[in-house]
C-alpha cells in the first residue's frame, strides 16, 4: 500500500473518530435533556397526584358541610316555628291574664257592696234592738253577718284572682321571651347554615378546579414521559452509532499504521 493510501486511512480514520465523538456527546447530552425530562415528568406526577387528592379532599369536605349546612337549617326551621308558637301562647296568656284581672276587679267590687249593705244592716239592727224588737234584731244580725262573711270572702278572692293575674302577666312574658329566643337562634342557625351552603360551593369549586389541574398536570406526566423515552432512545441510538464509528476509527487507525510501518520496512 502507497504512503497515499495511508494517509487517506489515516484521515478517513480521524473523521470517523470525530464523526463517532459528535455522535457519543450528542447521544449522551439527548440522555441529560431525556433525564431531565424524565424529572420533570416526575415532578409533574407527584404534583398531579397531590391536587387530584387534594380536590377529591375538598369535594368530600364540601358535600359534609352541605349535609351540615342541611340540618342546622332545618333545626332553624324547627326553632322559628316553636318560638312564633312561644308568642302566640304568650298572647293568649295575656288575654287570659287580663280576663283574670278584670274577673278580681269585679269580685272587689261585689265585696264593698256586699260589706256596705252588711254595714247598713248592723245599724238597722240595732235600731230594732233599741224599739224592742228581739226577733227581727236577731234575724238582720245574723244576716249582717252573712253578707259579712261574703263581702270578706269576695274580697279575699279578688286580691287572690289579682295575684293569679300578675304571675300569669309574668309567665305570658317569659313564654313570649323564650319564644323571642327560640326565633333569633333560628334565624341565627339559618344564618349559620347559609354560610355553610356558601362554603360548601366555594369548597365544591376549588375541589374541581384543583382535580382538573391534577388531571392535567398527570397528562403533562405521561407526555413528558413519553418525549423523554423518545429522546432517551435516540440519545442510545446515538452514542451506539458513535461508540462504532470510534470502534471503526480504531481499526482504520491500526490498519494505517501497519501499512505505514510495512512502506518503511
Amino acid at each position: 500500500m502507497s504512503d497515499e493510501q495511508s494517509n487517506v486511512l489515516a484521515l478517513a480514520s480521524e473523521e470517523v473518530a470525530l464523526a463517532g465523538s459528535d455522535n457519543v456527546s450528542a447521544g449522551l447530552q439527548a440522555l441529560e435533556v431525556a433525564d431531565d425530562i424524565e424529572s420533570a415528568s416526575r415532578a409533574e406526577l407527584a404534583e398531579g397526584a397531590i391536587d387530584l387528592t387534594r380536590g377529591i379532599d375538598k369535594m368530600a369536605v364540601a358535600d359534609r358541610a352541605a349535609a351540615l349546612g342541611e340540618v342546622v337549617a332545618a333545626a332553624g326551621v324547627i326553632d322559628i316555628a316553636e318560638g312564633v308558637e312561644l308568642l302566640a301562647t304568650s298572647e293568649d296568656i295575656a288575654v287570659q291574664s287580663a280576663i283574670v284581672a278584670a274577673m278580681g276587679e269585679e269580685d272587689l267590687d261585689v265585696g264593698m257592696k256586699l260589706a256596705a249593705i252588711a254595714g247598713q244592716l248592723w245599724a238597722v239592727s240595732s235600731v230594732t234592738k233599741l224599739m224592742e224588737m228581739p226577733v227581727l234584731a236577731d234575724f238582720l244580725a245574723q244576716k249582717n253577718e252573712e253578707l259579712h262573711e261574703i263581702a270578706v270572702e269576695s274580697m279575699m278572692r279578688s286580691t287572690a284572682t289579682r295575684v293569679l293575674s300578675s304571675s300569669m302577666e309574668k309567665s305570658g312574658e317569659e313564654v313570649a321571651e323564650l319564644g323571642a329566643n327560640e326565633v333569633e337562634e333560628g334565624l341565627s342557625r339559618i344564618a349559620a347554615a347559609e354560610g355553610l351552603a356558601a362554603r360548601s360551593e366555594e369548597l365544591a369549586e376549588e375541589g374541581a378546579d384543583l382535580m382538573v389541574a391534577g388531571m392535567n398536570e398527570l397528562e403533562e406526566s405521561a407526555v413528558l414521559d413519553d418525549v423523554a423515552k423518545e429522546i432517551a432512545t435516540e440519545g442510545i441510538a446515538e452514542v451506539a452509532v458513535g461508540a462504532a464509528e470510534l470502534g471503526a476509527s480504531d481499526v482504520l487507525g491500526v490498519i494505517a499504521e501497519e501499512e505505514a510501518e510495512e512502506e518503511e520496512s
